[in-house]
């Protein structure tokens, strides 16, 4: 066996496992690529559950593989235990000999373990995992070339499961933003409180798919509080009003915080006729808050699918309580707008999302210099970039621009970046990539929101850039020889806006040294307090004076050119600006 993988061998095991977007269909290849680099009878692949603090063998491969699915291992237990504990990679060849080895595994698989190899997974100094291989099949010890790599195989398999998992809560953040948006809709759409309650009803009827649903608010002239509106049942009107001090709505009105129930007779101690009401015996109430005061509650019961509610639901209803609050009191005072309140929680994910998935771009990279900088006009932003090293003589630099602001823009990006990440090592090819994100934007997302790009292929055995555009302003090519700026620009519509759109390949001949300027417009359009724009000239001349420094130093420069010019006038775009010496 070589003691070494060749380039194409990694080139293979780098496209297998980050081709992947599906987190159980990547765990098997990572599993599969184990057995395959090590040569091994099996493979296992153990996940750390932080709130248990044990292992879990969430996929293992090989004979009788299947059994293990699921079990636990306390962390410290066992060799893959210890693993995890010390962070270090275990070799043992005599597996049967070590007090270590967790013998109800091979009794509960009827697999005999000789000889096991154990490394920990990790990313941004976050334990993952476990990564094991057993058994070699033709008998030899593990050694640390087998140590080496598995250690490789495990930290291309931590980062992307890392990144699939940012991943998966990033697709549940936009289902719920989905979600809601689809319901606030009918705040906006009305201007009178009874159809605008009619509406709101409705939409949480269709979008979380229940079957019973209530409405009660507090009487201006009573204080007592009553039920407004109904979906799925009726009540008389002597049932109308709700008793401050019995049932399970008096501990929402009293607590003033949500209640999910999950099963009335376990959790409330109902009788099983009391419980008989409800057809899943599962609820959610919430209170619609204007202060500190309870100004209503929002119930709902029986979800159609039968299944209890969970934290999901809770937190849609609880958000829509306080729209609907909003909209009370919007209404009330028939002098502003409804407000879709913004929870510093969702910013501060969204941002650390984001600053997670922006790239740590090279100084230098294979003879070329290059350095980025970026600044959100809030929180989170809309704007990225991104860098593909194919191979000495083959990268490709990305920047991008989501319309919109704030917490959608941010997620959208954080979805546009993914796609494009995943397509553009795939397919090396600017227009091809481009089309493909389109066309998965197009049929799957749904917030409304576009991305412009611009996407650039250094081609260096060749001299040459193969760009690709998607709505994205001119970029700069800044000829060194010359002192002369050359604008670079392609033909295509941004991403997420028209099915089957099409985008022009074109391409540019540079000279060794040339510069390369990729930005977005919240440089070019930034503006003073009087709306004077800073503009693509002055961006023109600074490149012109100072295309000799290092990237980094031009970067920086940019950045304070802006800044002196607005002269304290607030940020109105996210700026990116990226700078490559060819």
């Amino acid at each position: 066996m070589k003691d070494v993988l060749t380039l194409k061998q990694i080139s293979g095991i780098t496209t297998r496992i980050n081709s992947e977007l599906d987190l159980p269909i990547l765990l098997t290849v990572i599993m599969d690529t184990a057995r395959e680099l090590l040569d091994t009878q099996g493979a296992s692949l153990l996940l750390y559950d932080r709130d248990s603090e044990e292992l879990i063998f969430d996929i293992a491969r090989g004979e009788r593989s299947g059994i293990l699915a699921r079990k636990r291992i306390p962390k410290g237990q066992g060799i893959a235990g210890e693993c995890a504990r010390t962070r270090k990679a275990i070799i043992v060849n005599d597996a049967q000999s070590d007090p270590r080895l967790l013998r109800t595994i091979d009794q509960a698989s009827g697999f005999v373990t000789r000889k096991l190899i154990a490394v920990p997974m990790e990313a941004r100094g976050e334990l993952i995992g476990v990564l094991e291989a057993v058994n070699t099949m033709d008998g030899r010890d593990f050694t640390s070339r087998d140590v080496r790599l598995l250690t490789f195989l495990s930290a291309m398999a931590g980062l992307a499961i890392y990144n699939r998992r940012l991943y998966a809560n990033l697709m549940d953040r936009m289902e719920e933003l989905n979600c809601i948006h689809e319901i606030s809709r009918s705040l906006h759409e009305h201007d009178d409180l009874e159809p605008m309650l009619d509406a709101i009803l409705t939409a949480i009827e269709e979008v979380l798919d229940v079957e019973r649903l209530s409405l009660a608010l507090r009487e201006r002239t009573s204080g007592d509080f009553k039920i407004h509106r109904t979906r799925g049942f009726s009540l008389e009107e002597n049932d109308l009003r709700i008793d401050p001090e019995r049932g399970v709505a008096s501990m929402v009105l009293k607590s003033g915080e949500p209640l999910l129930v999950r099963d009335l007779v376990r959790d409330l101690g109902f009788t099983t006729e009391n419980a008989g009401r409800y057809r899943t015996s599962s609820f959610i109430s919430v209170p619609i808050l204007v202060g500190d005061h309870v100004k209503g509650l929002l119930n709902a019961a029986d979800k159609k699918n039968g299944n209890p509610f969970d934290q999901f639901e809770l937190k849609v209803l609880t958000t829509i309580a306080a729209q609907l609050s909003s909209a009370i009191q919007r209404l009330d005072a028939r002098s502003r707008e409804i407000e879709i309140r913004m929870y510093r929680k969702d910013l501060e994910t969204a941002a650390n999302i984001q600053r997670n998935s922006l790239p740590e771009i090279p100084a230098e990279i294979a003879g070329v210099k290059m350095a980025a900088g970026y600044e959100a006009c809030r929180d989170v932003g809309g704007d990225f970039y991104d860098f593909h090293y194919h191979s000495e003589n083959l990268m490709s630099f990305v920047m991008a621009d989501v319309s919109g602001k704030g917490v959608p823009a941010a997620l959208f990006m954080e979805y546009s970046k993914t796609l494009l990440a995943a397509h553009i090592p795939r397919l090396i090819h600017p227009v091809k990539s481009l089309t493909e994100v389109n066309a998965e934007l197009i049929r799957n997302s749904r917030m409304g929101l576009f991305v412009t790009v611009m996407l650039v292929q250094v081609e260096r055995d060749m001299d040459r850039l193969r760009l690709a555009s998607a709505g994205h302003n001119h970029q700069i090519l800044y000829r060194a020889r010359t002192g002369s700026i050359e604008s670079l620009s392609g033909q295509g519509p941004p991403l997420g806006t028209f099915e089957g759109a099409e985008y022009r390949e074109k391409i540019y001949h540079y000279d060794k040294g040339d510069l390369l300027v990729l930005y977005t417009d919240g440089i070019s359009e930034a503006q003073k307090q009087n709306f004077e724009q800073y503009g693509e000239d002055r961006l023109f001349d600074l490149i012109r004076r100072l295309g000799h420094l290092e990237p980094t130093e031009i970067v920086k420069a940019i950045f304070a050119d802006v800044n002196d010019f607005i002269e304290g006038a607030e940020q109105m775009d996210d700026a990116t600006v990226m700078v490559v010496r060819l």
